[in-house]
């Protein structure tokens, strides 16, 4: 008998600070039709910030999806305690949240983390995938498996190509160039 291997779980890690969280609002349904889509093809959309966790939720709250994120610019890896239900001996119990520090601020070890949670649950060893648009993202730019830069007419980014020299570079620019990262033209 022919069995399936488990399927390799997806992962995206997308900034939302700068000019596309404060496009969020403004931008109608294309960026909760982005993650709908990516979560009808089982694909976890992972943001990541330097805010605040508050922000972070209320981002989340408008796309309309409860997921591990990582705020305060890579202190913090957030992880809703529902994902450790299946795991033995976790007493996640009352918790929303399990919370993991970074000191220092490491956004590309708290991609590490979450990937070493999935394959230690049984998911597999995720496929990521990587969207940001300068330096500060070259963190999680640099720990993925696919790297996605947002075209941006107004950020330097010579030098993010430069260190991440095989990221495919969006068309579109801002909120149109974060949601053709998600879910393609």
């Amino acid at each position: 008998m022919d069995v399936d291997p488990d399927p390799v779980a997806i992962v995206v890690f997308a900034r939302v600070d700068d000019r596309v969280a404060s496009q969020l609002n403004y931008a109608g349904q294309l960026p909760r039709r982005a993650a709908a889509v990516l979560a009808s093809r089982g694909v976890q959309l992972v943001l990541v910030s330097k805010s605040a966790t508050a922000y972070v939720r209320q981002v989340q709250r408008h796309l309309n999806i409860v997921a591990p994120f990582v705020s305060d610019g890579g202190a913090a890896l957030h992880v809703p305690c529902s994902y450790f239900d299946n795991v033995e001996g976790t007493g996640a119990g009352a918790r929303a949240w399990e919370v993991f520090r970074f000191n220092p601020p490491d956004r590309a070890g708290a991609v590490n983390l979450l990937c070493d949670l999935l394959v230690a649950m049984g998911y597999g060893d995720p496929l990521t995938i990587g969207v940001g648009c300068d330096l500060d993202d070259y963190g999680v730019l640099a720990a993925v498996d696919v790297p996605v830069i947002v075209r941006d007419p107004v950020t330097p980014q010579k030098e993010l190509l430069r260190h991440v020299p095989g990221a495919y570079v969006t068309n579109a620019t801002g909120i149109e160039g974060w949601s053709e990262a998600l879910i393609g033209p």
